[in-house]
């Protein structure tokens, strides 16, 4: 288990981002007082509102106009997201796939938002897919070298859960949700993050964990190990989500948007 010595403390300059985790409808005075103060939200919201995919007119050069543009739920969700990647950057030393795993979050992310329905709302829903790996991104920080031997067992075929209780003696989920609840997330996203290897048969945990199998049926791996083809019969496989999105193509696109707007960052 976790012990508190082992936790991160909470980024400061990423303390005012980190806080729409609880916020799920921040105002755009909110948004943009937060933008503003970091150049590297500022640069991933004005690359996301300058992208294809957002179509302006003529080039958008403000934070405020951006802001507008994108709108104030996908505004939150790239300043979640920058705020993570800040947090918990520079893996390269632990030898996860660091581009890989960040396109596994962003799409677990978009696709838990799309699963969601009844008393879930998306948002929390995008946002447990967001942070579901917390624990993974930081034991790989925190620890680069030793992270490095979880890889290379994972890829000789040791599960890697297994593998991370081998050389820490507790694994992702468990130090990821520890995080949680040090950080003061909401209860429902410390449970997504607990459960999202399963089993759940509810809520926000079951989204996410339906996503991330969704993700892997794109060909997206979690940044250890390949890909895993959905299994025929799965509830996952079930679930028209990816057709609902416009397919594989526009689902795809959509995570290279929210992508781009990280790594401008």
């Amino acid at each position: 288990m976790t012990s508190a010595s082992q936790l991160p403390a909470l980024p400061a300059a990423k303390v005012r981002a980190l806080s729409f985790v609880s916020d799920p409808n921040p105002s755009i005075e909110d948004l943009l007082g937060i933008v503003h103060s970091d150049p590297a939200l500022t640069a991933g919201i004005l690359r996301a509102a300058n992208s294809a995919a957002s179509a302006p007119v003529d080039r958008i050069k403000s934070a405020q106009t951006a802001v507008v543009r994108i709108g104030a739920a996908e505004t939150r969700r790239i300043v979640l997201g920058i705020a993570l990647s800040g947090s918990f950057g520079n893996l390269q030393r632990s030898g996860i796939n660091e581009d890989e795993l960040w396109r596994h979050l962003v799409a677990t992310a978009v696709l838990a938002d799309a699963i969601a329905w009844g008393s879930v709302e998306h948002s929390s829903a995008f946002t447990a897919g967001l942070l579901h790996d917390i624990g993974r991104l930081a034991m790989a920080a925190q620890w680069p070298d030793q992270y490095s031997t979880v890889v290379q067992l994972a890829q000789r075929g040791i599960p890697s859960q297994e593998a991370e209780r081998m050389c820490f003696g507790f694994d992702h989920v468990e130090h990821g949700t520890a995080i949680g609840d040090a950080w003061g997330f909401p209860e429902e996203i410390v449970e997504a993050i607990a459960n999202h290897h399963g089993p759940s048969h509810r809520g926000i945990s079951w989204a996410v964990i339906r996503a991330r199998e969704l993700a892997g049926s794109l060909g997206i791996s979690d940044g250890l190990v390949p890909a895993v083809p959905l299994e025929e019969e799965s509830e996952a496989s079930m679930l028209p989500v990816i057709e609902d999105l416009g397919g594989e193509s526009a689902v795809l696109e959509r995570v290279g948007w929210y992508s781009g707007a990280l790594h401008a960052a």
